[in-house]
């Protein structure tokens, strides 16, 4: 996988940062999952160490907003590996990154906060 300047992606517009972030999911979900773990880390660790909140708020709405389309199936384990990743990072990142994907949970569309909520 090629290396992805998440501050860019943060910054884009929301149709745009939604096509890319699709792609990186598509990718990243074939991957084994200590690989996904791996990659999620990387991507969660910059952001947590170097976005502005506003960036990373887009972010993780639009990521928030493709994990409900995944199916049931697909979210838990995405959703569990997604915790996992986070977890893994320096305490102070784990928790604004923590923060910031509640925030952006709490603003999210009804059905998406729903169905996320559901399969935690």
């Amino acid at each position: 996988m090629e290396e992805l300047d998440v501050l860019a992606v943060g910054s884009m517009a929301a149709p745009e940062r939604e096509a890319t972030m699709g792609k990186v999911f598509e990718q990243v979900m074939a991957m084994p999952e200590h690989d996904q773990i791996a990659v999620f880390k990387d991507l969660i660790g910059k952001m947590a160490e170097k976005a502005t909140d506003s960036q990373y708020l887009n972010l993780c709405s639009t990521n928030l907003k493709l994990a409900a389309n995944l199916p049931d199936t697909a979210l838990k384990p995405f959703l569990a590996m997604r915790m996992k990743s986070a977890a893994e990072l320096p305490k102070n990142l784990a928790e604004r990154d923590m923060k910031l994907l509640q925030e952006a949970l709490s603003h999210s569309d009804p059905a998406v906060r729903n169905k996320i909520a559901s399969n935690m």
